[in-house]
């Protein structure tokens, strides 16, 4: 269930939560709870927006003015509705009903056909697979007494659209499904979703990727982790691509030098990074307590993009910038 409050009830509970969680701003109670700030901020902040129930203790419920209730699923239906009128006034009901039919074959196909298998050594795979380690999700969602299977990438609509569009024709060419690009203007994020029941239930089943949630016990999976560097690397690559950092930073003497850093909260998935890039021969600081790994130096930085790299042109504008600056050569692996 989906409740809007009113703004003053808005406030009472924000003021609760962070009360209760020993939170004195929105940050740290987005990490005591284990929500992005951007999700709370948009609940507590936007008069509009619906938060949901479960999020509302039960002892201050009574305390607060609700003004409306919706269904868990009503945005997505809501959405879906809008959607397909665009789709309708734009192309047509023949070409939307022959997109159905196509639709219903191609899945027909995969049901009856070879059972869906994941190409664990193919370098896009790879990368993909480290997508989502990132700043990716698997999701079930109810919808019309069914459920919708989504399987998404978060970024920045600016800074991470030419990655996504990227990332949009990798996905078309492994699993046969392009995707879509969703805007949210309000928070200036962008996500690539695809709806995938069967590639949803296998990375689950096979490789143990968290429907919902990820939580701190992220980890990479078994049968990806016994490969060998020249495998690897892609996951890695495609962690930093979404969840890492490329900055300058300064010595005593004032003189600037490169960091490749990558924090997130998942502890084991960290250190497992540490744990490879070592025994790769990468000088890494290992901040524990910080669910961080820290690489600094030109010479670190050369290392990386010659065995590792980025298909992030976020990260490659201003490592290109350094590395022309600084006369170091770069050689990204291929893929």
């Amino acid at each position: 269930m989906r409740l809007l409050l009113s703004p003053p009830s808005k406030r009472k509970l924000l003021l609760h939560l962070k009360t209760k969680n020993n939170s004195s701003s929105l940050i740290e109670l987005s990490r005591k709870i284990n929500i992005s700030k951007n999700t709370l901020n948009g609940w507590f902040y936007d008069n509009k927006k619906y938060m949901p129930s479960d999020l509302i203790p039960k002892g201050i419920i009574n305390y607060l003015e609700v003004i409306d209730k919706q269904p868990e699923n009503w945005g997505r239906v809501k959405g879906g509705k809008k959607t397909y009128k665009i789709l309708l006034e734009k192309y047509g009901v023949k070409e939307i009903q022959r997109r159905q039919i196509n639709g219903g074959v191609n899945s027909a196909k995969i049901r009856n056909g070879k059972p869906f298998k994941l190409e664990i050594n193919d370098p896009f795979f790879l990368e993909f697979y480290g997508i989502l380690l990132g700043d990716g999700w698997i999701g079930r969602y109810p919808y019309k007494n069914k459920s919708a299977h989504i399987i998404g990438i978060s970024g920045h609509s600016k800074l991470d659209r030419k990655f996504f569009i990227y990332c949009q024709k990798n996905i078309e060419k492994l699993f046969n499904r392009r995707g879509y690009l969703k805007e949210k203007m309000k928070s200036k994020s962008i996500e690539l979703q695809i709806g995938h029941k069967i590639l949803l239930e296998t990375l689950n089943k096979e490789l143990g990727f968290p429907i919902g949630k990820k939580g701190r016990g992220l980890k990479i999976n078994h049968k990806i982790l016994s490969l060998k560097f020249n495998k690897l690397r892609y996951v890695i690559r495609g962690i930093f691509d979404t969840d890492g950092s490329f900055y300058l930073d300064k010595t005593p003497a004032n003189n600037y030098y490169p960091c490749i850093s990558i924090q997130m909260k998942a502890p084991i998935l960290i250190k497992q990074l540490k744990d490879i890039l070592v025994e790769q021969g990468f000088k890494v600081l290992y901040r524990e307590k910080k669910d961080m790994i820290t690489l600094k130096g030109k010479i670190q930085l050369k290392k990386w993009m010659n065995e590792i790299g980025s298909s992030n042109s976020k990260h490659l504008d201003k490592i290109n910038a350094l590395v022309a600056q600084s006369g170091l050569e770069r050689q990204p692996p291929k893929l």
